[in-house]
């Protein structure tokens, strides 16, 4: 996986930080590529500080949808992942649009998928 510091650069999605360690990283997204997000590096692409409490080690999962532009995700932890404020269910792979803001844990890890 690549990490994009200019946004003028183009592909198909990515995971842009809002806050937390990865304020402004940009995670390019391929084609139908699942990105997990956890504390956890033998499972997550993107790593949260092992101090985050409040992320689980593999919190939740990230996929883009070529055909569709969307994303899904995917909540697997204890504290929650929240889409524009409302919380996932754990363990079912929500559709959400591009331009969501999503948040694990609490607003500290923020990011909007684009």
């Amino acid at each position: 996986m690549k990490i994009f510091k200019k946004s003028g650069d183009v592909f198909v999605g990515a995971i842009m930080g809002v806050s937390g360690a990865y304020a402004d990283a940009i995670f390019r997204i391929d084609p139908n590529e699942n990105i997990t997000i956890g504390r956890d590096p033998k499972t997550s692409q993107i790593v949260v500080d092992e101090g985050c409490e409040l992320v689980s080690r593999t919190h939740c999962t990230v996929r883009g949808d070529a055909k569709t532009g969307s994303y899904s995700v995917t909540d697997y932890s204890t504290n929650g992942t929240f889409i524009n404020g409302e919380r996932l269910p754990k363990g079912i792979a929500v559709s959400v649009p591009r331009g969501s803001v999503m948040y694990i844990g609490n607003r500290d890890n923020t990011f909007k998928l684009n």
